[in-house]
């Protein structure tokens, strides 16, 4: 099928693609965030569009020295994943190096294939495609397509492969900066985690405790998605009011709600009024307002009942509560006892018994 203008500019005129297949892979290489999953997709991509018995990418390593095998196809794919080939050396190296492409029909007759990788990992190439993979300018690495089924590889091969190696650079740079902001994010609750629960010794790892049950429990209630995530930092923020509890620069929004101004009645309000400012974390705001509601209402700040209060609120509500316990020593066959009765006098009044069965459908 010959492919309309943007995809025939994308892929040059003269190429025959399968329209919807092009599409549909450039939608999901655009928007995946998982790399190691898109190189798989851009090396099967790479072997089956150029006909080729196997595919390879390598990626620059952060020295910038040398490449990395981070997927390869075919039989012999697995074990080439340990090697990487220095700048410079090899097809690969020298396509990185000159940042060109190359077609080598015949590699017995080209001083740039040293065998090496073939000799250590069983596999007998016979042509190669390499191309670069730029982004901005710089080198991420290079794509490889090995050993074309029928014939050589054509200058139709390579200009598909150009093509692919652009959108696959795009990808590959943006599901890294994906996973430097994951990164950092991550890193950044755990700094908070940490200075919310250093000021007591007893809550050391309260706050990843509260999340991880709460969390099962969502599970168990069918909660997924972004909501899922929702709960999860909900959960693992619950207490992040505590940083900023006295600080005047919170309580003017809040003291309207409350006129004790005690930590366990201050913190819910002063740490919604924290996240809501904060776009990744606005949604949780709610759920941290509302996590010392009971279901019968007689919690704060706002005395909510049932499921006004929000469902991941409720969870981490009972959690908090067993918490309680823990924090407080109880432990061995008196944690047992203690946690039956605060079920037995809370299911229905203090918590939610949808979520008091989820939990106690953990244990069966």
């Amino acid at each position: 099928m010959q492919l309309p203008n943007k995809e025939a500019h994308l892929f040059g005129t003269d190429i025959n693609l399968n329209e919807a297949e092009v599409i549909e892979m450039a939608k999901v290489w655009a928007t995946s965030q998982d790399v190691d999953t898109l190189l798989g997709e851009i090396s099967a991509a790479v072997e089956r569009m150029t006909g080729s018995e196997a595919a390879s990418i390598l990626l620059l390593d952060s020295n910038k020295k040398q490449l990395v095998f981070k997927v390869a196809t075919g039989e012999k794919g697995a074990s080439v994943k340990r090697f990487y080939v220095p700048m410079g050396k090899g097809v690969a190296g020298w396509v990185a190096e000159n940042q060109k492409s190359v077609i080598i029909n015949d590699v017995a007759s080209d001083t740039r294939f040293t065998g090496q990788i073939d000799k250590s990992s069983g596999f007998s190439t016979k042509s190669i495609l390499a191309v670069p993979m730029v982004v901005n300018g710089q080198l991420i690495g290079v794509a490889e397509a090995l050993n074309k089924v029928n014939g050589g590889y054509s200058e139709t091969d390579k200009a598909i492969m150009e093509n692919l190696a652009a959108l696959a650079a795009t990808s590959i740079n943006n599901a890294r900066l994906s996973e430097d902001y994951r990164n950092f994010f991550s890193h950044t609750i755990e700094i908070i985690t940490m200075a919310i629960e250093g000021a007591d010794s007893r809550m050391t790892g309260h706050s990843y405790r509260v999340a991880e049950l709460s969390c099962r429990i969502g599970r168990e209630l069918g909660i997924a998605g972004e909501d899922y995530r929702h709960l999860y930092y909900g959960a693992i923020l619950h207490d992040i009011g505590m940083v900023a509890v006295h600080d005047l620069r919170y309580l003017p929004n809040v003291l309207t709600k409350t006129m004790e101004r005690t930590p366990e009645k201050l913190h819910p309000l002063v740490g919604a009024e924290l996240v809501r400012h904060i776009k990744l974390l606005e949604n949780i705001a709610p759920i941290i307002l509302h996590h010392h509601e009971y279901f019968d209402g007689t919690g704060h700040p706002d005395g909510l009942v049932g499921e006004d209060i929000p469902l991941a609120s409720r969870i981490i509500c009972f959690v908090e509560n067993l918490e309680e316990l823990h924090i407080n020593g109880v432990i061995g066959e008196d944690y047992t006892k203690a946690v039956d009765q605060l079920i037995r006098e809370g299911t229905g009044t203090k918590f939610d018994k949808n979520v008091v069965e989820a939990f106690l459908a953990l244990s069966k």
